[in-house]
């Protein structure tokens, strides 16, 4: 459960308009469509749209969690601990499938912001859909927003699908670390038959995690700001980074940084081996972490290494 409220507090907090809708269109990478607002369109780093002018988005999450897990971090007293105000709650139907919407508000980024987000799934996993927009903009585009989510439809029999497209960037997978989960833009990759693995630092069995940032973001230091990404890892605690193992890299003409770092699992206090590549493109970065028991680091690090060299940028 750890690990996806973690997943949402992540969603509550990203991506930094019309009355009209547009028609239904299927969303790439997911067995989502909606009817979005007027002056939306699909993005590029994320699965969803968004309205760059008016500083607004939909964001839409297929996750393999059960939904009543998902639910539970919406409770108040939860939200709150996040900083975020729980402005009401509603259940609706759409194309006769029950949902859950949440009406929040928030500061992110020194802007108020307001975000429809709703909810529906079964026992074995969850859609989540997220509307973004300034809080100023109420009266402009909330309604549209919360029309424009209720329209989700979800295609018959692909739900829980691995869909790959529109991902913007492709690795390869090695002989031991399969492609098993896609959330959003990050991909999961673990021994083939874990098709729902544990959370990345449960020591259970080695895992790798690729994503992209969700938006534009001014890096700097490249370096600095890898070993902070690596401080911040969730789930693990003692994080040591090896100055030495710290070094630029060429990915396929982006530069990169890479780093290992000695850690513990916050649950067992196990010895964990880190291995993290950031990758940065006009703005948008790209990182990967793969985390190993550090008794089998010898045996892993190498796969890691060779998964993240095969990035390609392709948004």
């Amino acid at each position: 459960m750890k690990m996806f409220r973690l997943m949402v507090a992540v969603l509550l907090t990203s991506c930094g308009l019309l009355n009209a809708a547009q028609a239904a269109e299927r969303i790439p990478g997911t067995s989502v469509s909606i009817e979005p607002p007027a002056g939306f369109s699909l993005s590029k780093q994320f699965t969803g749209y968004m309205n760059e002018a008016a500083g607004a988005s939909i964001m839409v999450n297929e996750m393999p969690a059960p939904l009543e897990e998902i639910k539970h971090a919406f409770i108040p007293d939860l939200m709150k601990t996040q900083g975020v105000r729980l402005l009401g709650t509603e259940e609706a139907v759409s194309h006769e499938h029950k949902v859950w919407l949440y009406k929040i508000g928030q500061t992110a980024n020194n802007q108020e912001v307001n975000k429809w987000i709703l909810l529906q799934g079964d026992s074995k996993r969850s859609l989540m859909l997220v509307g973004t927009y300034p809080a100023t903009e109420e009266a402009k585009l909330g309604d549209a927003i919360k029309r424009s989510l209720i329209s989700m439809e979800v295609a018959q029999g692909e739900e829980g699908k691995l869909n790959l497209d529109a991902l913007g960037y492709s690795i390869q997978e090695s002989d031991n670390l399969k492609i098993v989960r896609r959330v959003n833009n990050m991909l999961i990759l673990s021994l083939p038959g874990d098709a729902a693995p544990a959370p990345a630092a449960a020591g259970v069995q080695p895992m790798m995690v690729i994503a992209s940032s969700y938006s534009k973001v001014a890096i700097g230091d490249l370096v600095a700001f890898s070993e902070k990404h690596m401080m911040n890892t969730a789930s693990l605690i003692e994080i040591a980074v090896q100055k030495e193992s710290i070094k630029s890299v060429d990915i396929n003409g982006h530069h990169g940084v890479e780093l290992l770092a000695n850690a513990e699992n916050a649950k067992n206090h196990e010895p964990m081996k880190v291995y993290q590549l950031i990758v940065e493109s006009n703005g948008t970065y790209y990182v990967i972490k793969g985390l190993v028991k550090a008794e089998q680091s010898e045996q892993y690090l190498p796969e890691f290494r060779k998964i993240a060299e095969s990035l390609k940028i392709t948004g």
